[in-house]
């Protein structure tokens, strides 16, 4: 026996939870409760943790604990502020001197962990630390092709990278889309047609039009693009915080411009094409320079009323489009 300690970091949460979970489906194939239990760190308490990986597997070998978001592992720089009654020092107890009995996982949901943090350097000495890189685009593709020949049916090239383009990095969406084609499939080819009726187009260009609708106010346009967006299961807080980078572009845009620069040259400032600053120019000469402030404070306020639970995420978000006013 000897103990078994993995912390996983992952800027995608379903990538890391992805690899966390096909270890275990490994070790503990039949799971209850007396032999696996998770945790959601963004709730749950370091002491709760620490006391569950502390108790002995009733009626089994061996336990395994999944504790996911771990966002106290992760370099940042603010400092990690724990719940009332809680902190590290019992954790790190359990770190320096783990069960044999108990395997443990840790998912964090960034891109790199904090190695100053004794936390981490507990586990690096009784465990493993891992990051998981994001796949490149080819191998996206392959993945497509693998996941769908065993599945029992195939998928074009071409559409395989269309799906990769459209999912544009996000794991979780990536899976559930394929999950979806293969369903539709029913055994035949996904061909790109598929891919265009079924998987929304990448979410930065569904935010882009928006913002554009919205500056020429053209709000029908705005509710047209979202509704379009709710039939493929849009995230509405991913969405707001799209069309927040939009409306900052904007304003960025504009400052440069007043001070005299070329499109060329804002381009060159902001990484974009100059064909997209030229766009939001057009569109910033509808805009009074005080609405966009405004316009980010009303983003803000969405989705804070969304998060805090007191309006449902398709409510609120309608209701920021029909009060929209430029």
């Amino acid at each position: 026996m000897h103990s078994m300690i993995l912390a996983l970091y992952s800027p995608d949460p379903q990538m890391a939870r992805h690899v966390a979970m096909k270890g275990i489906r490994k070790s503990f194939p039949e799971r209850d409760e007396f032999n696996y239990a998770s945790f959601n760190m963004a709730v749950s308490t370091l002491n709760e943790l620490a006391d569950e990986c502390s108790f002995l597997p009733l009626g089994t070998e061996r336990k395994c604990v999944l504790a996911a978001d771990c966002a106290f592992l992760a370099k940042s720089k603010t400092k990690y502020k724990y719940q009332k009654d809680d902190g590290p020092d019992k954790l790190l107890e359990y770190l320096n001197n783990p069960s044999d009995f108990v395997d443990l996982y840790l998912l964090v949901y960034a891109e790199e962990v904090d190695e100053k943090n004794p936390l981490v350097k507990a586990i690096m000495k009784s465990g493993q630390i891992k990051g998981i890189p994001m796949p490149k685009p080819e191998e996206w593709v392959t993945y497509a092709d693998k996941y769908c020949k065993a599945k029992g049916c195939a998928i074009d090239n071409d559409a395989a990278r269309e799906l990769v383009s459209r999912v544009d990095g996000d794991y979780g969406r990536f899976i559930n889309e394929l999950e979806k084609l293969v369903a539709y499939a029913n055994g035949e080819n996904i061909r790109l047609q598929a891919i265009k009726n079924l998987v929304a187009p990448r979410a930065e260009e569904d935010a882009f039009a928006m913002s554009n609708a919205l500056t020429r106010g053209d709000v029908a346009k705005a509710m047209a693009i979202y509704r379009d967006l709710k039939s493929h299961s849009v995230d509405e807080i991913r969405l707001i915080n799209l069309l927040a980078n939009q409306f900052t572009f904007m304003d960025q845009v504009r400052y440069l411009d007043a001070k005299g620069s070329s499109s060329y040259d804002i381009a060159k400032e902001l990484y974009t094409s100059p064909k997209r600053v030229e766009v939001t120019l057009r569109n910033l000469y509808r805009v009074m320079p005080e609405a966009l402030p405004r316009i980010l404070e009303e983003l803000y306020q969405c989705e804070k009323n969304i998060l805090s639970g007191k309006m449902t995420p398709e409510f609120a978000f309608s209701l920021f489009l029909a009060n929209y006013q430029i």
